[in-house]
């Protein structure tokens, strides 16, 4: 996610599906006097009538106590019990809120309007509170009522709130419910694993919306099933021709690892509407239930499908060695206060954000909100979520959105945690430079992943390639032949060595070698809006400069989905809630229509694959073996790859980058077999030349020989 525009996107919900949040309500008890009983469940405990009907879809009248000095210094709990820890027997639930005077589980049946039973809840060590209720409680919902206090005044302050831990939720983000997640375990669940990387260079990535991917019916997805969990992996699905769509294309593209765009719950549109009845999209850049799916992918948002069905499409991934990387957002959430959709303000107010001097919620996301990853309460929420996707989901990485706005101290915590559970899990994200209330060298931006293993997206590699995000017009490399920020610049970029404006990396595994994702202008559509005069058949040669200068540059490759066969989203930059349906979808019938295109990723990706000479680790090994070769032609770039790098079979590879609209005859002793030209890329020979090797115009080429 880059800056997404606080008045249009997050600062509030468009008022078709306002009605299915859970509205804020401020609960009346009746003067019944509290009875000390044993309730159905047979938990003994203050139980406390309700009177009201309305306890879900009451209206705003919420308040929270004024902020106070001291809000940010709270006591932390350490223990890993957050949430409702489910047995068959009983249901013990703990909540962290220091700042609470009394705390009250609500329990409710599937559809009551009213809790059946109310919980008055325990104060217990470091500001948690904690309740017990006997019996199975698998799939009841419940709320806290949670009153505080304004110290000054003694005014009480009532509020309903989800539990912030929730591992499972009503549709439409409702209510928190109870969960056996064991009992969404697919068969031979417990012997799913992790995808294993030898290094993390060996990673390939291919980022997709879940719904984009199969929505469009040339997906050939089943009706029930396109823009679900199980349309992504539906076996045997084909366009209109009989190509492979779906999983099936994933693996026979190549590969390595999914990363899908957020599939955490989200509140941001109706989740129990049909493919074919969406009046809604949404990116999910907006997370209210940080370790729940999203059900709007789900067959069903109202049961436990969600759970089931996610642990079905990681587990299909695994089985055939795909692996899933997770797209999270610790950076800001969906709302604050008493707005629909907060959760963290109603628990602890204020305690999870940072604020202006000027006492307003810092708003460097773009999003209303930022927050406060630097509190020790808030650090161990986002470790604890990411411990338990990959525990109970298997999840083999993670992406973190505007990950500049996250502290470098949690940022290295979670990758340090990670590795525990997975020595193979991929951690990077978008390090950009926002942050402006805490010291920059505190912040997890492009400057400081240098000595982390965390990688960051790699905005230098983008914009020399492709041309600035920034201007739709602006062309790079690919379409003029020059480096934006000069040679030097350029050849670090392709050494995996630096990200923009010159900011050096430790080592490749640390930036991700990209020039087109959700965000701005797909590439397809970058390279039409910059090139108004040139051919098409002069595009798709940019296309594939483009792609072969990713797929062949040291760090981790990273591709948008539907970009290996030309994907346009009719020109949108910000797609964000496009439910147009000639933006988003992917239409699987452009697989036949640039088949070619498409074979010539394919041999790219396999090149690199086979070539651990493109997939170096460490900056001394990429110094040792990477070579720039002296072109004398404008536009043309060289190196190679020599001394059989990174115990590559080949001893000694070339790479020419010609962005000119010319052809050139490098000069080079030897005889060369060229396994990459315009045409073809893979590593099967095209042709061989000796003493030189020519490369066409707007094309990369590569080359190979054996030590003389």
């Amino acid at each position: 996610m880059r800056f997404k525009i606080i008045d249009a996107k997050r600062s509030g919900y468009p008022s078709c599906i306002k009605s299915s949040f859970v509205l804020p309500l401020l609960v009346m008890f009746s003067a019944v006097a509290m009875m000390k009983i044993t309730n159905t469940y047979g938990q003994e405990g203050v139980i406390t009538p309700s009177v009201n009907s309305n306890a879900v879809t009451g209206s705003n009248t919420e308040t929270l106590p004024p902020r106070r000095l001291g809000f940010d210094q709270l006591p932390f709990y350490g223990g890993d019990d957050l949430g409702a820890t489910y047995t068959p027997q009983a249901t013990t639930f703990k909540v962290w809120s220091p700042t609470a005077q009394s705390v009250t589980i609500q329990l409710f049946h599937s559809g009551e309007q009213a809790p059946h039973a109310q919980i008055e809840m325990t104060k217990a060590e470091s500001g948690t509170w904690t309740g017990k209720v006997k019996n199975d409680l698998h799939g009841i919902e419940y709320l806290f009522q949670i009153e505080h206090h304004n110290l000054e005044t003694g005014e009480a302050h009532k509020v309903i709130v989800a539990d912030p831990y929730a591992r499972a939720c009503t549709a439409n983000s409702e209510r928190s419910v109870i969960a056996d997640l064991s009992r969404s375990d697919p068969s031979d669940w417990n012997s799913d694993r992790f995808v294993t990387l030898t290094q993390n260079t060996d990673a390939l990535l291919y980022e997709l919306h879940l719904r984009d991917f199969t929505i469009h019916p040339s997906s050939g997805a089943s009706d029930e099933k396109r823009g679900k969990y199980l349309g992504a992996i539906e076996p045997g699905t084909v366009n209109d021709t009989g190509l492979s769509t779906g999983i099936d294309h994933l693996c026979e593209l190549g590969v390595t690892h999914i990363h899908l765009l957020p599939i955490h719950d989200y509140p941001f549109g109706d989740e129990t509407q049909t493919a074919d009845d969406y009046d809604w999209y949404d990116w999910g850049y907006g997370t209210m239930f940080f370790q729940t799916p999203e059900g709007s992918y789900a067959s069903n948002p109202h049961d436990f499908s969600r759970q089931k069905e996610l642990k079905q499409l990681i587990q299909t991934c695994h089985n055939r060695n795909l692996g899933v990387v997770l797209d999270v957002i610790f950076n800001h959430t969906a709302a604050t206060g008493t707005n629909p959709g907060s959760i963290f303000d109603r628990v602890t107010p204020y305690h999870f954000y940072r604020f202006n001097e000027d006492g307003s919620y810092s708003g460097f996301s773009g999003c209303g909100n930022d927050l406060a990853t630097e509190r020790p309460m808030v650090r161990k929420f986002i470790v604890d979520t990411i411990q338990f996707w990959m525990r109970e989901y298997h999840v083999d990485g993670f992406r973190f959105d505007l990950m500049g706005l996250i502290d470098r101290k949690t940022m290295r915590e979670v990758y340090r945690e990670a590795k525990k559970i997975n020595p193979s899990v991929l951690i990077y994200g978008e390090g950009w430079s926002m942050e402006g209330n805490l010291p920059a060298e505190q912040m997890m931006t492009q400057a400081n992943v240098s000595g982390t293993n965390i990688a960051a997206f790699n905005d230098g590699t983008r914009d020399t390639v492709k041309g600035p995000v920034w201007d739709p017009e602006a062309p790079g490399f690919v379409q003029t032949g020059t480096p934006r920020n000069g040679v030097e610049e350029f050849m670090g970029n392709l050494k995996g060595q630096i990200t923009a404006n010159g900011i050096p990396v430790a080592n490749p595994t640390e930036t991700i070698q990209y020039v087109s994702a959700h965000d701005d202008h797909c590439l397809w559509d970058k390279i039409q809006l910059s090139t108004p005069q040139r051919s098409r058949e002069d595009r798709e040669q940019m296309d594939r400069l483009a792609a072969g200068i990713v797929l062949t540059s040291q760090g981790i490759p990273f591709l948008h989905a539907g970009d290996e066969f030309l994907r346009s989203k009719n020109g949108v930059k910000n797609s964000y809630n496009s439910n147009a349906p000639n933006v988003n979808p992917i239409r699987w019938d452009l697989k036949t229509e640039n088949f070619s295109t498409y074979q010539y990723y394919r041999g790219l990706i396999h090149l690199r694959k086979k070539h651990p000479a493109f997939r170096m680790t460490t900056k001394q090994e990429v110094d040792r073996h990477f070579q720039p070769l002296t072109t004398q032609q404008e536009g043309v770039y060289a190196y190679r790859l020599h001394g059989a790098a990174n115990d590559d079979q080949w001893d000694e590879i070339v790479v020419i980058l010609n962005g000119s609209r010319n052809p050139i005859k490098l000069p080079l002793p030897g005889t060369w077999k060229i396994v990459v030209n315009q045409e073809k890329a893979g590593t099967e020979t095209v042709e061989t030349q000796r003493g030189h090797i020519t490369s066409a115009p707007i094309s990369i080429t590569v080359a190979h020989r054996s030590s003389p």
